[in-house]
């Protein structure tokens, strides 16, 4: 995380240490895939058809994110279980390695026992946004996932209390994951890191929608939990946006979120790890959805972030491109400063059109004959505008608070030209592109 926990308590004096089998270089390549119950495939890394995924270490030590794609989860074919896991703090690491390789199989389980009980009656506890159909489409199956969501982050929370094996007092970590068969799609999510679904609209243009929520001190339900449990909320001179957590009597840990995994300092005082569970029945209309941590969300906005996927030479370097212009935002905006650690996961619901077969099979002669590809390397296709004053017309930094109106309703997200004609216009845009498309290249060559 980049602003989780308050540093000199949680990292001074050397407190953070290295483990010989996790060190991670920036951004491993490598395909990493096992198996696992029931004949599921497991992917930590790597892509496959319908995902793409990639993370890279920040310039604050060890890569402290984790992910897992599960295809055929517990056993049933076209089920997919995504996981992104933002740890923090000393162990920050330990834990959420532990949430990526521990809870899709308690989860896993706890899906099957659920759909062996008969029917009661009873409503899952957790907190359930509406869908998109007003609230009519969840189904006995839909039902099933929520509740065993629930109950998978309760009884991980209180097994991870218990091992002594990861110190969890002042460490913990985020967790953001998706369940998807078919055109169902349940999303459960804890902290601060995010989902959003790229869908099109009525004129085919890209259009974001942010899933979750980011669980901050400062949102109104979270902090009256919070001071009702004794638990202070403060903002730091240095860091006045930003809102923390601490004990009543003490300066410690200082936490930029309202829920987690972990992290017992703070559950007697308002931190809980109950996520908050939404349903979308999907569409013909949607085509893909992000998961990320926040030192993606830190520096991009979601309609970057969905043109930037959809711009994409091949689905393979989707996740990829996403950190790569996500660390460029982070040097740009914040000379000087520690890049977060980025990780993302690209599910995508459609086979892939032979149009985003990658630059190398398509070859130049055709990308003459399709203008539009040259195009969309450009930063302004996928809504990155370099220019002076762009912060300024969003309102400064991209602040985290996703309760604004832009992740609320969703942005539409810029068509890209079809055409070249009208050269003059274009000119300037066209010099940028071929900065991008070396840029692609380079990123492509690594």
């Amino acid at each position: 995380m980049g602003a989780c926990c308050t540093k000199d308590y949680m990292y001074g004096g050397g407190y953070m240490t290295y483990d010989k089998d996790e060190r991670d270089s920036n951004g491993a390549d490598g395909e990493e895939v096992r198996r696992g119950d029931d004949g599921a495939t497991i992917r930590l890394r790597g892509s496959s058809v319908f995902t793409s995924m990639f993370t890279q270490r920040g310039r604050k030590g060890i890569n402290q994110d984790a992910m897992t794609v599960w295809e055929d989860f517990s056993g049933e074919k076209d089920l997919v279980f995504c996981g992104v896991f933002d740890g923090h703090g000393p162990s920050g690491h330990r834990v959420a390695r532990h949430a990526r390789d521990v809870f899709p199989t308690k989860l896993a389980k706890a899906i099957k026992k659920q759909l062996s009980q008969p029917e009661n009656g009873v409503v899952s506890e957790a907190f359930v946004e509406p869908d998109n159909n007003g609230g009519n489409q969840r189904n006995r199956l839909v039902s099933k996932w929520e509740a065993a969501l629930e109950e998978s982050f309760k009884e991980f929370d209180q097994e991870l209390s218990l091992d002594s094996s990861i110190d969890c007092f002042c460490s913990g970590t985020t967790a953001v994951t998706i369940i998807k068969q078919g055109e169902n799609l349940v999303v459960a999510n804890l902290g601060d890191s995010r989902a959003v679904l790229c869908t099109r609209g009525d004129k085919h243009q890209q259009i974001p929608i942010q899933l979750t929520v980011d669980q901050k001190p400062n949102i109104p339900c979270e902090a009256e939990r919070i001071k009702n449990c004794q638990g202070r909320i403060i903002a730091e001179k240095e860091e006045p946006d930003i809102y923390r957590v601490w004990v009543p009597d003490a300066d410690y840990p200082g936490l930029a979120m309202s829920r987690s995994l972990g992290d017992f300092c703070l559950k007697d005082y308002g931190l809980i790890s109950t996520p908050q569970v939404s349903y979308r029945k999907l569409t013909r209309k949607d085509e893909f959805i992000v998961i990320a941590t926040d030192g993606i969300w830190d520096v991009l906005t979601n309609k970057q972030v969905i043109n930037i996927v959809a711009s994409a030479r091949n689905r393979s370097m989707a996740a990829k491109l996403v950190v790569k212009l996500a660390v460029r935002e982070w040097k740009r905006r914040f000379p000087g400063s520690m890049i977060d650690d980025c990780a993302v996961i690209c599910l995508f619901f459609k086979n892939p059109p032979l149009l985003t077969k990658s630059m190398t099979s398509v070859g130049r002669r055709n990308v003459r004959s399709h203008p539009e590809l040259t195009v969309s390397r450009s930063c302004r296709s996928m809504g990155i505008d370099r220019k002076r004053g762009r912060d300024e017309e969003e309102g400064g930094p991209v602040k985290r608070d996703c309760c604004s109106k832009e992740d609320r309703k969703g942005v539409q997200g810029l068509s890209r030209a079809n055409s070249l004609t009208r050269a003059t216009r274009y000119t300037r845009t066209l010099s940028h592109n071929q900065r991008m498309g070396k840029f692609y290249h380079e990123v492509e060559a690594r």
